[in-house]
């Protein structure tokens, strides 16, 4: 199979170098994702100004390239001009944090890069990982290099991610427009399951802090709304399983 891996991450990040590991074991891969972090920009791309390509040879072995834009950018570039061939499936993750939630799925980078796969019809996964408050905090001051026992919970979601993906399309049939949306617990993976999952209503609050007339980005935990009759994606991960949430972009207005 022919696999497109991406991230809002960018291209150090250890998530992204796990899981393309994994998947170039057994997969025809192409890695391409941009040069720094860009969380929370949703399906954004650059209108305006230059965007630069640079080829990574000292991390991947499978060809990997970095793009000074977005997510969506390297996307849609990719698939323009750097993918020999139209890939089979464009694989967005393995995100630092959880995508869990609406307000999170409509911000996610990581989700905008699997749609923009989805909008040119092809098949599109995004995977990301709840970390608890520490471990997150381990995770954004190292970035580079992870403490042994994270590093080991990430190889284990991408070898569970690597095995989701032989049987994908013997049980999925993908269509256009549709992301499927994989998050995974913060630790204990042996005996997690992927669980089909609808997304849990979060509600949205300001998430600026105020110094005169400057803002600065400081999150802060959402309210979930939970009354729905599936589980949500939210309480699946907290429960200790892998949620998996298909999001049906081409059904919106129905």
């Amino acid at each position: 199979m022919k696999i497109l891996v991406t991230n809002d991450d960018g291209i150090q990040s250890p998530f992204l170098y796990s899981l393309a590991k994994t998947v170039a074991a057994s997969h025809d891969t192409i890695v391409v994702a941009p040069s720094d972090e860009q969380s929370w920009i949703g399906r954004a791309m650059t209108r305006r100004g230059r965007i630069d390509l640079a080829e990574v040879h000292d991390q991947f072995s499978c060809p990997a390239y970095s793009l000074t834009g977005t997510p969506s950018d390297c996307v849609n570039i990719a698939l323009g001009y750097l993918c020999p061939e139209p890939p089979d499936l464009v694989l967005s993750g393995i995100n630092i944090g959880h995508n869990a939630g609406l307000s999170f799925v409509a911000s996610s980078g990581t989700i905008g890069a699997a749609l923009e796969g989805a909008l040119h019809d092809i098949p599109a996964i995004a995977a990301s990982m709840y970390l608890d408050p520490n471990r997150f905090q381990r995770v954004d001051h190292a970035r580079r290099e992870l403490d042994s026992d994270i590093q080991s919970h990430v190889d284990q979601a991408s070898a569970l991610l690597g095995s989701f993906l032989d049987s994908f399309f013997e049980k999925h049939r993908p269509q256009y427009g549709q992301v499927h949306s994989i998050n995974f617990p913060t630790d204990n993976l042996d005996a997690a399951r992927f669980v089909r999952s609808r997304t849990a209503h979060t509600i949205s609050q300001p998430l600026f802090e105020r110094d005169g007339n400057q803002f600065r980005f400081c999150y802060k935990p959402l309210e979930t709304r939970n009354s729905q009759s599936k589980p949500t994606d939210r309480e699946t991960v907290h429960n200790g399983d892998i949620s998996h949430t298909i999001f049906d972009y081409s059904n919106l207005c129905q």
